[in-house]
């Protein structure tokens, strides 16, 4: 009897602990749940802090208003600024921390656009009407990064060579054709084979010569910047059906005539 009696109080013994070791995990659970909805605070907030730039007067929805705004200029979201994860709820969101270099930036050019626009254009002595500003969208035009696409192109170009940058090309048209962010006109393309051209990189030039022929087939300029790459390559008959293609497009331009005046007959 007594061996019995004391393997039943170890039994129940071992099942009180289990019990008291769940009630322990699940009352921490819960308190950590409760300080994280806590911290997560309301959104909009009902007060405004740690505004270094905009007014600290200014009112929650303009604010709100003001910032969708950036994130529609820079083609960003708030976590692009701001502490948080994309995904989450913006209450979740840490807005008045400055843990992300890219606050700081953006405050720099809020200040930089607010003195061209009220220090130094005011200042011209004459100015058209309704007078000209610049706003984040006349530089960044819906990307976080407001370079051109040739300064872009170049930039993959020299990271990581052609194919890089020609696969860059083709992703950035399918995802902004249409819209502000670049010039996908006959310009660019020229402009990066012009740059290869005198940096003596002949062959990744003629590719994206070639390339602006098929991305404008209907330019007349962009064969005849083709052509006049393949003549410095020497290869003439390239040159010939290049200039063939921009006289059917363009024929009375005095360039293409004196072109192919220039190019003996085979």
């Amino acid at each position: 009897m007594c061996f019995v009696s004391i393997s039943f109080a170890l039994t129940r013994t071992r099942t009180d602990m289990r019990r008291l070791v769940v009630t322990l995990v699940v009352t921490l659970a819960l308190a950590v749940a409760g300080r994280a909805a806590a911290a997560q605070g309301t959104f909009p907030p009902q007060k405004l802090e740690n505004l270094k730039v905009l007014p600290k007067d200014i009112p929650v929805r303009a604010l709100l208003d003001t910032m969708g705004t950036f994130t529609r200029a820079l083609g960003v979201r708030c976590s692009y600024c701001h502490e948080g994860e994309e995904g989450q709820p913006l209450s979740a969101y840490n807005f008045k921390s400055d843990k992300k270099p890219e606050k700081e930036k953006a405050r720099t050019m809020l200040r930089m656009v607010a003195a061209i626009d009220g220090d130094y254009l005011p200042k011209l002595a004459t100015r058209r009407e309704p007078p000209v500003v610049v706003a984040c969208v006349t530089c960044h035009r819906g990307v976080a990064v407001p370079r051109t696409l040739q300064q872009t192109l170049i930039a993959a170009y020299d990271s990581a060579g052609a194919d890089s940058a020609e696969a860059l090309y083709k992703a950035l048209r399918q995802r902004y054709y249409g819209r502000a962010a670049y010039d996908f006109g006959e310009v660019p393309l020229a402009d990066v084979g012009a740059i290869l051209r005198q940096r003596g990189k002949t062959a990744d030039a003629l590719r994206f010569y070639v390339l602006n022929t098929l991305m404008s087939p209907q330019s007349s300029f962009a064969f005849v910047q083709a052509a006049q790459a393949q003549l410095a390559a020497g290869d003439t008959a390239s040159a010939r059906a290049s200039l063939d293609k921009a006289s059917a497009i363009a024929p009375n331009d005095p360039q293409v005539r004196r072109m192919m005046g220039a190019i003996k007959k085979p």
